[in-house]
């Protein structure tokens, strides 16, 4: 191994050990409470170090997100591969496609509370998540996956209300785990609440 090589493997690890840290600064304390001081503390490097890799701290939490968004991009386009199964696949599949994305957030909490919460992005990030989910859900409608007379903007929010406040509440704190909250999550998803419907209480044009 070449010196160079060394030191771009050192060099790489050095900058995953400060985007580690400020993610879990900035979701501890908050992007504007934390400073370049805290990051490099937590990162055990020196500030000089930081500023080798990025130029600011507005810098590193851009990068965080960007990464953040390539990630959840892929999980947001997950319903696409639910489209050309038969209709008796479609429920696992559904769960899984959950479970895969509640994994994805426990191991990225500090990013998801970053991205979501902190990050200038945050409404820019749900609006294209959401987008994501509505279109897949559109082509899901029209495989006949999804029944009529849902709106299917109201359909992503609510898949992405739900699954982001159920990681928080459950998943975050080790009370459920991804498996048994997919399952639970899907179940409402895919059934709905009530047993019976009277025929009389059809939804509105």
């Amino acid at each position: 191994m070449s010196k160079k090589r060394g030191r771009t493997e050192k060099g790489e690890k050095s900058r995953h050990r400060l985007m580690e840290a400020a993610a879990e600064e900035f979701a501890r304390s908050g992007y504007h409470a934390t400073k370049v001081s805290d990051i490099v503390k937590a990162a055990g490097l020196t500030q000089a170090a930081f500023y080798l890799y990025f130029p600011s701290k507005e810098a590193i939490l851009s990068e965080l997100v960007a990464e953040f968004k390539q990630q959840l991009r892929v999980f947001g386009d997950s319903g696409s591969n639910v489209t050309a199964l038969a209709p008796s696949d479609v429920p696992a599949k559904m769960r899984q496609n959950i479970e895969d994305v509640l994994t994805f957030l426990l191991k990225n909490r500090e990013l998801v509370r970053v991205a979501l919460y902190e990050s200038p992005e945050a409404t820019v990030i749900h609006e294209e998540i959401t987008g994501l989910i509505r279109e897949n859900a559109r082509k899901n409608w029209l495989a006949g996956h999804i029944r009529e007379g849902l709106a299917l903007d109201v359909v992503a929010e609510c898949i992405f209300a739900t699954i982001h406040a159920s990681a928080e509440r459950w998943l975050f704190n080790g009370e459920k785990s991804a498996k048994q909250l997919a399952s639970e999550i899907a179940e409402v998803l895919q059934y709905g609440m009530l047993a019976h419907r009277p025929k009389n209480d059809l939804p509105k044009a």
